[in-house]
């Protein structure tokens, strides 16, 4: 079960159940096989990269735009309306951010990567319905994505402790700063709402 359980510890919440896990009964081997299907899609989307991107394609908004809290992973410039705690693009370095990121999105089944206004930058959709030819773009569905892509935590992991994580001390609705109940004289909003590594 080692290479079953490392599975599910890559996938978006809810992840694989096992027979240890509480609650109602579960089909364990039903639970399995589907696992492992969905690991031989993942694997071979991986062993495709970057083959499985769809060069000049592009996912237009077309009602499938992802409006979520992209700044936790590290967006911080050319978000929708400089917003980036509710924004379907940012500014990124390079296409891998957009397959990591769109990977740690649950709601995410399609990324883009394209330019806008003279800067490179990722679009996250909740659907392909708005695919049309576009001359430099790059698209991709969500397991299209670099080897050993493992979803993303939200802000600096190295953070949070029993009481303290993401949502409770980050969310959009504590103000520009945070929840003031979870920063002292280490701990703050920049140092822990923000990823260590930049995207």
């Amino acid at each position: 079960l080692k290479p079953f359980r490392l599975f599910c510890d890559r996938l978006p919440p809810p992840r694989c159940l096992d027979s240890s896990d509480k609650g109602p009964r579960h089909n364990t081997m039903a639970v399995q096989r589907v696992a492992v299907l969905a690991l031989t899609a993942i694997v071979a989307a991986e062993a495709n990269w970057p083959g499985c991107q769809e060069q000049n394609t592009v996912i237009r908004n077309g009602g499938q735009a992802l409006f979520t809290n992209l700044q936790g992973y590290g967006a911080t410039i050319g978000c929708f309306l400089d917003d980036c705690m509710s924004s379907d693009k940012f500014v990124a370095s390079e296409i891998e951010s957009c397959a990591k990121v769109c990977f740690s999105l649950p709601e995410c089944t399609h990324w883009v990567w394209g330019t806008e206004e003279g800067e490179q930058k990722c679009w996250f959709r909740t659907g392909d319905s708005g695919r049309e030819a576009g001359e430099g773009w790059v698209s991709g569905a969500k397991a299209c994505s670099p080897p050993g892509t493992a979803v993303m935590p939200m802000g600096n992991s190295e953070c949070w402790a029993e009481g303290f994580g993401y949502p409770n001390c980050c969310e959009a609705k504590f103000g520009p700063n945070g929840n003031a109940q979870c920063w002292d004289g280490v701990y703050n909003y920049d140092r822990c709402c923000f990823p260590k590594e930049e995207l």
